[in-house]
């Protein structure tokens, strides 16, 4: 881990989007992002940029999101001790990992990855994290896991959630996700409060797009 690169690419993630949580601040310092990059990329870990990912069912379709997407979302969701997540997207569980660190051992993440490969690894990449699990599956199918969380988040881009996904939201509960075509996507949040489900628009985005299921031997924790 490279102290003062971590500490550099906080400061110009503040820069890009204001100060952010101190939490969260401290998970950008904590988790190596170098260990969750392809290896030809771990010069470029501390870039506030996002890094393509490898993975042998499509080129170019999976990324690593910039470290001030995840400073985004978890303030949009207000991340915090004790939460539980739903992350949609594992990538290669960099974001999961960070999660971890904002929720503790309190807390729990779980992370849904739809591409067998990236599930796998991100599975190693957090095997480590007692209080991540890692599943290969469809997320916006599973609305009994959108049951079980406080909070939940979408690391690609949809057209808009699933009404029985939605509707799965608990009491309290906050969905956060980019919705919208490629050039125009917008950073929803959906909060449930009784029967209501209120959303309000974050500002723009640009995420990767939703891919389908790939069946393969599954990674489950």
């Amino acid at each position: 881990m490279d102290v003062e690169k971590a500490r550099a690419l906080v400061e110009e993630v503040e820069r890009r989007i204001g100060p952010i949580d101190p939490r969260h601040r401290a998970a950008l310092l904590a988790v190596d992002r170098s260990e969750f990059v392809r290896p030809l990329d771990r010069a470029r870990a501390w870039v506030d940029e996002p890094e393509v990912l490898d993975t042998p069912y499509g080129a170019g379709v999976a990324t690593i999101s910039a470290p001030h997407m995840y400073a985004l979302g978890f303030a949009a969701l207000d991340l915090g001790d004790g939460d539980r997540l739903l992350e949609l997207g594992s990538g290669s569980g960099y974001g999961a990992a960070l999660a971890a660190y904002v929720v503790g051992p309190a807390g729990f993440v779980t992370t849904v990855e739809v591409d067998p490969h990236l599930a796998r690894l991100t599975l190693r990449n957090t095997a480590l994290l007692p209080n991540v699990r890692v599943v290969h599956d469809d997320g916006l199918r599973r609305a009994d896991l959108l049951a079980r969380h406080s909070k939940c988040w979408l690391t690609f881009s949809i057209e808009e959630p699933p009404r029985s996904f939605l509707e799965s939201l608990p009491e309290g509960g906050v969905l956060v996700a980019p919705v919208g075509p490629p050039h125009d996507q917008r950073l929803l949040r959906w909060i449930r409060r009784g029967s209501e489900t209120s959303h309000q628009d974050l500002g723009a985005v640009r995420f990767v797009g939703a891919r389908a299921l790939i069946e393969d031997a599954p990674a489950r924790g």
